[in-house]
């Protein structure tokens, strides 16, 4: 019930701010608002709001299919509009009154988002400590000289061409996300990143300046890129070395693996965290063919040996082994929260964070590079808003932050049943000076319909095939 309940809150959330950003541009260009609709069908409640302001008086209703929700304005394409109104008709507004109407469902979401961020960056949350995993092989923080296991302190950024550097003042780092949120901004200015750690392993803890250079991490190293830390090879904060979910007839099931083991060496070496344990299993291939993993393993405080032998795929044509187990436990945390104006900054830094890597994605799918498997439909959504409940408050503001971005972005694909595709019309019209006939649109609309139920078809098939797992 928790689950559904919160499903349903964040849709309701989100389309009504969705379409109250167009409604409330539409009032600010004096556009009539004939109706406000949350969902879909027949109105279960249903109300009129009057504005004295704006001269009219606005149908508020919410229908029975919750899944979405629209402004409907005064507009001569519609049918029939009195002549002493069609001044106020949606039609006869600029392109940039229109262009901005359209636009301003998509945008209230970003803001609602960059708000829901900020409350979370406010409050406060536990975050995993800036404690560095084991970097990945032939990758800028393995050349740099770390090994993993140091605490990060500060970071700042220096230009590539710098050769010698002194001491630098940095930025305090109190969190991974602190770190992540550097990285991004290296990325974005093309910099390297310093990093002041404290290394346990060191004589009294001392600390020491380490330079991620990104040029070190062109090939034979290449990544996956889900985070922009990836990109210098630290693929996540340290964690321990644990088994979590386990496949039915996997390598790991075969071996004898179970949930909860804790592995302490792989091939007669130490296992230090959970990112050696992953690169281990990963590079367990020769000539095609798996290599077999000896584990020793602490359960129940006794050490078992297990030999296990993975299972070899092909991922974005390099052969990888795989063992069919999650691996690692959640990361040391630390309580992180901010002042109100650096929360704000931070809540648009993510905004801006998620939109690029949405972006990416949405263009892997468009041109192949990506796969279709990464769209979720409401069974995924839901299945993470229960997920984000049972986490805590915090967890399920920063879900609506996440959804809000996703349906703001959603908005603004180039698909004539989307806000996108009539601002496609509207650039059209911007730069042609003439507004696309009706004829197209109707075309555009059943093609864009099409499209449409296609993306849903598949959202919903790969929900079913994540249940089915």
């Amino acid at each position: 019930m928790s689950t559904f309940l919160a499903f349903m809150f964040a849709l309701l959330l989100l389309v009504s701010v969705h379409e109250w950003g167009h409604y409330r541009m539409a009032l600010a260009f004096d556009v009539k608002v004939l109706r406000f609709s949350i969902g879909f069908g027949r109105p279960l409640l249903r109300w009129r709001k009057s504005s004295q302001h704006h001269r009219q008086e606005t149908e508020m209703t919410i229908g029975w299919l919750p899944m979405g929700g629209y402004v409907s304005m005064l507009d001569e394409s519609q049918g029939p509009v009195d002549p002493a109104e069609r001044h106020r008709a949606f039609n006869r507004k600029t392109l940039l009154a229109r262009t901005l109407i359209v636009a301003a469902g998509p945008v209230a979401n970003l803001i609602l988002a960059i708000l829901l961020f900020a409350v979370t960056a406010w409050w406060g949350q536990a975050e995993p400590v800036a404690i560095l995993s084991t970097p990945v092989a032939q990758s800028a923080a393995e050349k740099a000289g770390l090994l993993g296991g140091e605490l990060v302190t500060g970071a700042t950024l220096v230009p590539p061409l710098e050769g010698v550097w002194p001491e630098l003042p940095s930025t305090s780092i109190s969190s991974y996300n602190g770190l992540h949120v550097m990285a991004l901004e290296a990325e974005r200015t093309a910099q390297d990143i310093v990093l002041e750690v404290r290394d346990p392993r060191s004589p009294q803890n001392s600390a020491r300046w380490v330079r991620l250079n990104l040029e070190a991490s062109q090939p034979p190293y290449a990544v996956d890129k889900l985070s922009p830390l990836a990109l210098w090879g630290l693929e996540g904060p340290q964690a321990p070395a644990k088994v979590g979910r386990i496949e039915p007839d996997s390598p790991a099931a075969r071996g004898g693996l179970h949930e909860g083991d804790r592995v302490l060496k792989v091939n007669g070496r130490d296992v230090p965290d959970a990112q050696f344990l992953r690169q281990t299993i990963r590079k367990s291939v020769d000539a095609g063919g798996a290599l077999a993993l000896a584990l020793v393993v602490e359960r129940d405080g006794q050490a078992m040996k297990l030999d296990l032998l993975p299972l070899v795929v092909n991922q974005a044509g390099t052969l990888t082994g795989r063992i069919g187990a999650v691996v690692g436990a959640s990361p040391a945390t630390v309580w992180v929260d901010h002042g109100m104006g650096e929360s704000l900054f931070l809540g648009f830094q993510k905004v801006a964070s998620l939109t690029g890597l949405t972006g990416q994605v949405i263009y892997g799918m468009l041109t192949g590079q990506g796969s279709m498997d990464q769209l979720g439909g409401p069974l995924a959504i839901a299945d993470q808003a229960g997920r984000s409940v049972s986490m805590g408050w915090t967890a399920y503001v920063g879900f609506l932050g996440f959804l809000s971005v996703s349906l703001g972005l959603l908005n603004l694909l180039p698909l004539p049943m989307l806000d996108g595709g009539h601002l496609m019309y509207y650039l059209w019209e911007l730069l042609t000076g003439k507004p696309v006939s009706s004829d197209w649109i109707n075309v555009f609309q059943k093609v864009g319909l099409v499209l449409l139920l296609a993306l849903m078809a598949t959202a919903l098939v790969n929900d079913g095939m994540r249940l089915w797992r």
